[in-house]
């Protein structure tokens, strides 16, 4: 879910939380207390003072407090020219909106949206107004990340507490809508990330889904398996306090004498590899680093001895890259494989996955360069512009003065 940069409040640092059985304590994060804000770049987009006033066409970025990449990529944003707000989970409930829904506003039309041009946005128009907290925009991007109705601060009534954050993340899941485009585009589930890589043509590790670790594990060749969750790696037992829950390499003779459970797990093969690659797709553009770590979990437990390294894309990575994010209708996604000599093997794509962690491992900027590119040509799209994207040197120069992985807001 989240990376290890820039989050303060990391505890439990000995002993694995695994999602099946536990040896020590379990790692904690505590975002509890980190300020969020909402954040308007420019600073100056002065509230409207009429009902009709022009709005801004604009992108939409929302995660929660304390995350690095958006805070970069709206800088970066800025300073291309793209307007952008950003809201997290944590203060979107201060806010005051209203939304018109239904109307199809092409780039520059009379109904009142300011700066575009004529003949109607390439992306299928904007099709909504957003009023929030005075000011008007027109949603071109939204980008949706690590937005959870958990992350809500809560309050002494449970069912307004539980109404306000379904709300709330209702509205930001749907929020899509209202723009030409959206990222990171769908999100499919472990399950249906492993059964349509197969069918694709992509190998997978072999894979059982079961309540019972222990057969599974009977079904298994070779020394060791590992275990995952079906779902997320973190759970938040309450708004800002996480727990991780990761991926656990185990001795398959270990396994056979555990438990059943009542809760289903993913239980697969250990695939022996040369390489594990974490490929970036934004847009069709690829980015990847080569890991090295001892343990699944050791980006947060021993992130000194982790090493990341920006390598090329192999081709034959690329290729499964690019054909499963078609597949799944993938506009970001971070992808884990490993190579075994001419091999490629899908673990799973995160669609939320962090970026600035392993910028800040590796050194560069390629993939918030990336991000705020693409992220520009979606924004000019839907005005209609097809102005060529600014060159890579001059976004690099720009991200130069962006704040770093471990800074929030």
């Amino acid at each position: 879910m989240l990376s290890a940069a820039g989050v303060s409040g990391v505890s439990g640092v000995s002993g694995t939380a695994g999602p099946a059985r536990s040896y020590g304590p379990p790692l904690t994060v505590d975002l509890r207390g980190t300020p969020g804000s909402v954040s308007w770049r420019p600073v100056d987009i002065q509230p409207g003072s009429e009902p009709d006033a022009e709005a801004l066409p604009c992108v939409v970025l929302a995660d929660r407090a304390g995350c690095a990449e958006f805070a970069v990529l709206q800088d970066a944003l800025h300073h291309l020219g793209v307007p952008s707000v950003r809201v997290d989970a944590e203060t979107i409930a201060s806010l005051r909106l209203s939304a018109t829904v239904g109307a199809t506003v092409g780039a520059g039309d009379a109904n009142g949206v300011a700066g575009g041009t004529t003949g109607g946005a390439t992306g299928g128009g904007m099709c909504g107004v957003l009023d929030l907290d005075g000011r008007r925009i027109a949603p071109t991007v939204v980008w949706a990340r690590h937005f959870s109705p958990r992350a809500m601060p809560a309050t002494a009534d449970a069912v307004e507490t539980l109404l306000r954050a379904e709300s709330w993340h209702a509205l930001v899941r749907q929020l899509c809508s209202l723009a030409p485009a959206r990222l990171p585009g769908n999100r499919p589930g472990r399950l249906e990330q492993l059964a349509g890589a197969a069918r694709a043509g992509v190998r997978v590790p072999r894979t059982v889904v079961t309540t019972s670790p222990a057969k599974a594990a009977a079904a298994m060749d070779g020394p060791r398996v590992v275990v995952k969750v079906v779902e997320e790696h973190f759970v938040e037992t309450e708004p800002g306090l996480l727990t991780g829950v990761f991926p656990e390499v185990a001795a398959r003779e270990e396994v056979l004498r555990r438990p059943a459970l009542d809760y289903p797990v993913i239980v697969q093969e250990y695939v022996e590899h040369d390489t594990e690659l974490r490929v970036y797709h934004v847009a069709g553009a690829l980015h990847a680093y080569a890991v090295g770590k001892r343990s699944p979990d050791s980006p947060w437990r021993e992130e000194g001895e982790v090493t990341v390294t920006p390598v090329a894309v192999p081709p034959a990575a690329a290729d499964a890259v690019r054909r499963l994010a078609g597949l799944w209708g993938m506009t970001y996604g971070a992808f884990d494989l490993l190579l075994r000599k001419d091999e490629v093997v899908f673990l799973e794509v995160n669609a939320d996955g962090d970026w600035r962690w392993f910028e800040a491992k590796a050194g560069g900027h390629a993939v918030s360069t990336a991000a705020a590119l693409a992220t520009r040509t979606l924004h000019l799209a839907a005005l209609g512009n097809a102005v060529p994207p600014a060159p890579l040197d001059l976004v690099d120069f720009l991200l130069l003065g962006a704040r770093t992985a471990g800074s929030v807001r």
